[in-house]
């Protein structure tokens, strides 16, 4: 399973399963400290047949061990041994074979036993003996080869699945936790934004698009602050303004009708009549900030990466998302378009927008017809201008289609990124300065 040559197939796995149980054991700790919106009570999380400091501290113990064995496949440092592996299968399989009975009975037979009806436990005890099964696998080296024959499937289906997947995962989570949890409408947009940045992120490390595209430290800590300073403080203060100086004025006045919404249509196809309408208004100002010398010298900053990864996606001048905000927020605010609508739309842009930056092995296919994917967005930014010059889409790529700025070459791969300046500060700082100092509009 762990052979160094070829590189570990199964390693990602099981950092995997060591994740979600991890998971586990912190939601469930939390939610036994204090309430949680958004989260399942605690005694969904135990069926009280231990109590919970003694499950608490083998759960940590069982951590400690998954992470070990997971370390000792992807260095070698664990030596295969067969008799090993034949255990640890049989093992698994009865494992696993007696929490899927448990799941079965709790939901037929056995629904008045907490130890049966509680699910979320049974659904970490199969992850847990999944883990055992594949580090099975790990000792038997080889031998199971329809594990290896289900691997090299999985392997081709991902880079098609995965964005579908994630975004659907936030968009549904973010359904459940408000609409059915109960959670706080802040809660349950930003947390599945968090869960798709942490699986995104994964997922550049362990399957990259280009290596050299990875960041450094450096990178990272200069990206920090536009995400800080920029996606996260900027928009809070930019929004304030809005209904200070403008929405409540107007509203008060009566000098704009909300009725123009459609407020009685259901929140998600509002949501995608925002997301259509909102591109619109995105794609014509981006479209200028190509053309425009001033509107340029703001945009340049969001070319400056010379590599593409989830994290620079944040890099934009303060400016120029003040002014972004002005076409893709401030129109529906002064629509009335409830926090709802707003939040599903944000939901998309957010995690969609992480998308089109990311460093992953990814195959769209006919989604390159419809979203702004990341096959188009690398081209968008190529230090050629002929190239860049394309795919003005924020979320959707229909826009570019219609308006004949769609670019996807089926020849070559896209080379060289960037600005045609080479003396273009790389720093937050300089970076706020660079469009008011004398730069050549050169690309």
């Amino acid at each position: 399973m762990c052979d160094m040559n070829p590189p570990q197939r199964y390693t990602p796995w099981l950092w995997l399963l060591v994740a979600l149980f991890t998971f586990r054991v912190i939601a469930q700790f939390t939610v036994a400290m204090v309430n949680v919106p958004g989260l399942p009570a605690f005694d969904k999380w135990h069926s009280g047949t231990v109590p919970y400091a003694g499950l608490l501290a083998f759960q940590v113990v069982i951590v400690w061990i998954m992470i070990r064995q997971t370390v000792g496949c992807s260095t070698g440092r664990v030596k295969p041994n067969a008799a090993t592996g034949r255990i640890l299968w049989v093992l698994g399989l009865v494992y696993l074979g007696v929490m899927l009975l448990r799941w079965l009975l709790g939901l037929t037979v056995m629904t008045d036993s907490r130890w049966f009806t509680n699910q979320i436990p049974t659904f970490f005890h199969i992850v847990l003996a999944s883990f055992v099964l594949l580090v099975s696998v790990y000792h038997r080296q080889g031998s199971v080869s329809w594990l290896d024959k289900l691997n090299d499937a999985i392997n081709t289906v991902l880079p098609w699945s995965i964005y579908p997947i994630v975004i659907l995962l936030g968009l549904v989570s973010h359904v459940i936790m408000v609409y059915y949890w109960g959670a706080s409408l802040v809660l349950g947009t930003y947390l599945p934004i968090i869960a798709g940045a942490l699986i995104i992120t994964a997922l550049e490390y362990l399957s990259p698009h280009r290596v050299t595209w990875q960041p450094n430290r450096y990178d990272i800590s200069n990206d920090a602050l536009y995400m800080g300073v920029v996606q996260l403080l900027l928009p809070k203060l930019v929004a304030l303004a809005f209904m200070l100086l403008l929405i409540t004025p107007i509203h008060n006045l009566q000098l704009l009708s909300t009725t123009w919404w459609p407020h009685h249509w259901s929140i998600g196809v509002q949501a995608i009549l925002m997301i259509l309408l909102a591109d619109f208004l995105r794609y014509w100002l981006h479209r200028l900030a190509h053309t425009n010398r001033y509107l340029w010298r703001l945009h340049a900053v969001h070319h400056s990466p010379e590599k593409l990864y989830w994290f620079n996606v944040a890099r934009f001048h303060p400016l120029e998302k003040a002014l972004q905000m002005v076409f893709d927020v401030l129109p529906f605010m002064l629509l009335g378009v409830t926090e709802h609508v707003i939040a599903l739309y944000y939901i998309f842009y957010a995690i969609n927008g992480f998308f089109q930056h990311c460093n992953i092995h990814l195959q769209f296919g006919w989604l390159n017809y419809v979203v702004s994917s990341a096959h188009l967005h690398r081209w968008h930014h190529s230090k050629l201008p002929a190239e860049s010059n394309t795919n003005y889409g924020n979320n959707l790529i229909v826009w570019d289609l219609l308006f004949g700025t769609y670019f996807l070459p089926e020849d070559r791969v896209i080379e060289v990124l960037g600005l045609q300046l080479p003396a273009y500060p790389p720093d937050f700082v300089h970076q706020m300065i660079a469009p008011f100092a004398h730069h050549q509009r050169q690309r």
